[in-house]
């Protein structure tokens, strides 16, 4: 349950950073707002740091961390500029329906040495539906 709290908060948190980004790119510009986003994150990563416990460094981790941040840098400036153009709305609907199929995707392989995921034909059905909620927030 302490799961489907955290990730309802990080639901929110995703539509209030979508906005925000949004406003500020009009501005500033995605290059200047995702090299902005990027320091306040190392920044705030470094105030935690000394409270979490040590993880052990290796070669893969350490790539696998810079690949995520070179693909959270092309997230933030992509739903940045197209909620922009198109709305928080439309935008998320399209960045959730598809995470939703990859995540599927991933789960089902075991990409990265992760154990692979059945999922039912309900699961599959549910998706759907999102998808087609989807299509009708960017739609309408």
């Amino acid at each position: 349950m302490k799961f489907a709290a955290l990730a309802v908060l990080v639901g929110i948190a995703v539509a209030f950073q979508a906005t925000l980004t949004s406003v500020s790119q009009r501005t500033i510009g995605p290059t200047a707002l995702v090299a902005i986003s990027g320091l306040t994150t190392a920044i705030a990563a470094a105030g935690v740091y000394p409270f979490l416990a040590r993880p052990e460094f290796t070669a893969r981790a350490v790539g696998f961390a810079a690949a995520s941040g070179v693909l959270g840098a092309f997230i933030l400036g992509g739903i940045a500029y197209s909620a922009g153009q198109t709305g928080v709305a439309r935008t998320l609907s399209l960045v959730i329906a598809s995470q939703l199929i990859v995540s599927l995707v991933l789960d089902s392989i075991g990409v990265f040495g992760a154990d692979g995921q059945d999922f039912s034909p309900l699961t599959v059905l549910g998706v759907a539906l999102i998808l087609v909620g989807g299509v009708l927030v960017v739609r309408y």
